[in-house]
């Protein structure tokens, strides 16, 4: 049995806190997030990413790994 797309969201979001997960009407996932602030100085961290899109759930999984890696 194959999970649901909300089974999916949310097995995303628990694997990347601070993410918010959608999927569009043309299969797209999106993950979209807040702009990152430095804990020390409260000022918002230049080049955070706050937006990604993959064709596939997994593609996305990956593209937020990769993010979280930095």
């Amino acid at each position: 049995m194959s999970a649901t797309t909300d089974e999916i969201k949310r097995g995303l979001r628990g694997e990347s806190p601070g993410w918010s997960i959608i999927t569009t009407d043309r299969d797209r996932w999106w993950a979209t997030r807040y702009p990152v602030h430095d804990p020390a100085t409260r000022r918002l961290v230049e080049h955070s990413v706050t937006a990604v899109d993959a064709d596939t759930a997994e593609k996305l999984r990956a593209k937020l790994g990769e993010i979280e890696r930095r």
